[in-house]
């Protein structure tokens, strides 16, 4: 279990993972090295399991966000196996969920434009030879977007 300390700890990290061990420490009430230790046990424990940078797609010139549905042909080890390659291999895709329904997974793509997002779907998904159907609902606007989990729930 965490203690009040160590959940501080996670909620500053999740909205400054560069923040300085004294700038967390003061953030969280701890002197700066038990917070350091905590940050590595944490660390250590698989908590924190990465930090990354947060970029802005539109300055990168990607224009073009969708949620693309992707229905497989069979679940066979091989067609499984083609498919996680590819979505491992393909920056594109930023992210890559199994779900429940009339589909096996949701997809996050990135792309320059519409026409890109075409091509991504039809001369790379399509052409793997297992994708039975998708279907592309296009994001016209993110109001929120996080990667910070809840702590205290």
């Amino acid at each position: 279990m965490l203690d009040s300390f160590e959940k501080l700890i996670l909620k500053v990290l999740q909205r400054d993972g560069r923040a300085s061990t004294q700038a967390l420490s003061d953030a969280v009430g701890l002197s700066p090295s038990p917070c350091w230790r905590r940050v590595k046990r944490l660390e250590e424990e698989g908590y924190i399991t990465r930090y990354a940078a947060i970029l802005d797609g539109k300055k990168l010139g990607l224009n073009a966000f969708a949620h693309v549905q992707v229905s497989l042909i069979d679940h066979q080890t091989s067609s499984l196996g083609i498919f996680l390659d590819f979505i491992e291999k393909n920056d594109q895709v930023l992210e890559c969920t199994s779900i429940t329904g009339d589909f096996d997974y949701i997809l996050k793509v990135a792309a320059r434009d519409p026409e890109a997002l075409e091509q991504f779907i039809m001369h790379n998904l399509l052409r793997l030879g297992i994708v039975r159907s998708t279907t592309t609902v296009f994001i016209l606007r993110q109001m929120k977007v996080s990667s910070a989990l809840p702590i205290d729930m």
